[in-house]
């Protein structure tokens, strides 16, 4: 696992173990593997210090030294509020990355993020992990990737449901469709979709 790069299969200490020594010893037993299908809670980190509004404020002034919007483990931002910020990313020329790990996003900010990304030209990395977005919000976020020809990286893995069949399919066929994505992070549950992205993936930063 450590040699393929399969880190979600194993905890840091067996993944270093391997790495320094070639030998992965069990000492912490079956339950740190992760069940890639199960919604995984955020590990407790520090409060997120962001103050939202003044984000927002800068977002809709088009601040050039706003660069990286990290809203992460926030839990108590309005679904409104989320709505604001993409509707104001959708004209800002300077943020490259947006994160919204683990603030309850949903369907609706799902489509928030869509519709930005079918406006945005600058935004690069873009990260929804740990969130409730379903199958069908997925769906609506592949559809509007295309549209952001700058993005390089998209996160959306541990949602609150699994995805499913047609949606590992469909983002295989995302990356195919889009060189310009290098990064791309969800755990595939099915074989197929998994050689097909990793394919895509491979070639992308090839001729990146």
């Amino acid at each position: 696992a450590a040699i393929l790069g399969m880190y979600t299969l194993m905890s840091n200490k067996q993944y270093y173990d391997a790495i320094c020594s070639g030998n992965i010893c069990n000492t912490e037993g079956i339950n740190s593997v992760v069940q890639p299908d199960r919604y995984r809670p955020v590990p407790d980190e520090p409060p997120n210090p962001t103050d939202v509004a003044e984000t927002l404020r800068r977002l809709q002034d088009n601040d050039p030294a706003l660069l990286d919007v990290n809203l992460n483990n926030i839990k108590d931002i309005p679904v409104p509020t989320l709505e604001a910020i993409c509707e104001a990313i959708k004209t800002n020329t300077h943020v490259r990355s947006l994160s919204l790990v683990a603030t309850r996003s949903n369907d609706l900010v799902a489509n928030a993020v869509a519709e930005m990304l079918e406006q945005n030209q600058s935004l690069q990395s873009l990260n929804l992990e740990s969130n409730f977005i379903t199958s069908a919000g997925v769906l609506r976020l592949l559809g509007a990737v295309p549209r952001c020809g700058a993005l390089r990286e998209l996160r959306l893995d541990n949602q609150c449901q699994r995805l499913g069949d047609t949606v590992e399919m469909a983002m295989a066929a995302t990356l195919e469709q889009c060189p310009s994505l290098l990064r791309f992070g969800y755990t595939f549950t099915l074989q197929g979709p998994r050689a097909r992205a990793a394919a895509a993936l491979t070639r992308n930063n090839e001729l990146r």
